[in-house]
């Protein structure tokens, strides 16, 4: 069967994709991955065809920094308080998120582009980034079976299905559900009209841990989380064992600082300060960051070995804890490889309460600036955090492969043929 794989230029939700990719394509599939022109290196870098669509996604014009909530939006749809959680909040945040993100990671172009190709290449299967909500437009616009894969916890269905839960008959009508109005309209130009599996796909592909899973009433498929990083080479010193205990600290590509206001400390903690809190522990910190990361004259500790790039799926197995803003891409490879993890967790999907779920069980720990070297430490120290981690990994190990999830993927792909 052919298979389209569309997300929005951004590498860790590429790199999410791409073990899945290659699972269907190893069983014999052919595979493709569209997304905006400025992913198109990446995606060849895989080894995948690449099909660019729509305009280069450029930088989001807020950062997130810059209020309490995502992006300036006044809305945040990672909130669980139930104090803040009534129907005007979670149709506000609906509303925001599918104004601004939705917009934002697959606009017009990208959406438009994409259905003009899937109708010449003519796909029997979408799989979409669940922050790009182009895909199950294109899927419905051609007739094709298609499923969501989760790139972080399911912020997105578990708003949508709290709106109708307390929106009660008012959910019914598409012009009162942000989720229905925005959706329907993106797919009117097709002939269309929403339905329900819009938001959650035919299918939810889950690469994230259990403990992160959100329950709802979709076709959840678990899945192993297998760490992708791109191209990348093993260097020599990597090959021998650490003399002392070894931290990797990393920010991911595009941030500079770890944190933000409303999260952790409540402020921003900048590389300068971090680098500075190290500097008396004994550890080796290996910290990936790029010079652009680094502010100008700023002291590197004898301890601190700066890297503009370490796979981490080659540096973690040698590590005793990663410190990082909370992504998930960092997240799944520590738990895979059952290393603790300090979080000083940014605000832009939920970080904070992915790292407080990772402390309740024990392997790791959240901290900001003030807090940063007594909880490295701690975490260093304290034998019991590597253990949580090491069942972590069990479970973890214990999911099902990409590899053995393809044949539900073509039991779907079969099941929506004969429902025509």
């Amino acid at each position: 069967m052919r298979v389209l794989i569309t997300t929005s230029a951004v590498n860790s939700h590429l790199n999410n994709l791409v073990p899945i990719a290659w699972a269907l394509r190893t069983a014999g599939h052919e595979v493709c991955v569209a997304s905006q022109p400025n992913l198109t290196e990446a995606i060849k870098s895989t080894g995948l065809t690449a099909v660019a669509v729509g305009d280069s996604l450029t930088p989001p014009r807020g950062m997130p920094g810059t209020s309490s909530t995502p992006f300036g939006l006044g809305y945040d749809i990672a909130e669980t308080s139930p104090e803040k959680l009534s129907l005007d909040y979670v149709r506000g945040t609906l509303t925001a998120y599918t104004q601004a993100a939705c917009e934002y990671l697959a606009d017009r172009a990208m959406r438009d582009d994409l259905v003009e190709f899937a109708r010449a290449w003519r796909p029997d299967l979408v799989l979409w980034d669940a922050h790009n909500y182009a895909g199950p437009v294109l899927a419905r616009a051609v007739d094709t079976a298609h499923a969501r894969i989760l790139p972080a916890p399911d912020h997105w269905g578990r708003m949508w299905q709290l709106y109708r839960d307390l929106a009660g008959k008012e959910s019914a009508d598409p012009a009162q559900d942000p989720m229905a109005s925005y959706l329907g309209a993106q797919l009117e130009p097709f002939g269309g009209e929403f339905a329900e599996d819009m938001v959650f796909g035919q299918a939810t592909i889950d690469p994230l841990p259990e403990w992160l899973h959100v329950p709802l009433a979709t076709d959840h498929r678990p899945v192993r989380h297998v760490p992708y990083n791109g191209p990348a080479v093993v260097p020599g010193w990597l090959r021998k064992e650490p003399k002392r205990p070894r931290v990797c600290l990393t920010l991911g590509q595009t941030r500079r600082s770890l944190g933000v206001r409303g999260t952790a400390g409540g402020e921003e903690i900048s590389v300068a300060e971090v680098l500075e809190g190290v500097a008396d522990l004994e550890a080796e910190v290996v910290a990936t960051l790029r010079t652009d990361q680094i502010p100008q004259g700023t002291r590197i500790p004898d301890n601190v070995r700066l890297f503009d790039f370490v796979p981490l799926n080659e540096l973690l197995p040698s590590c005793s804890a990663v410190v990082h803003y909370g992504g998930m891409g960092t997240v799944g490879a520590a738990v895979v490889h059952g290393v603790p993890q300090l979080g000083i967790p940014g605000n832009i999907w939920g970080e904070t309460g992915v790292m407080r779920e990772l402390e309740a069980r024990g392997a790791g720990l959240v901290a900001d600036g003030r807090s940063l070297v007594e909880q490295l430490r701690r975490l260093l120290e304290t034998p019991s955090f590597r253990e949580a981690a090491a069942r972590l990994q069990q479970e973890a190990l214990a999911k099902p492969s990409p590899r053995d999830i393809v044949p539900g993927l073509e039991e779907l792909v079969i099941r929506h043929r004969e429902a025509r």
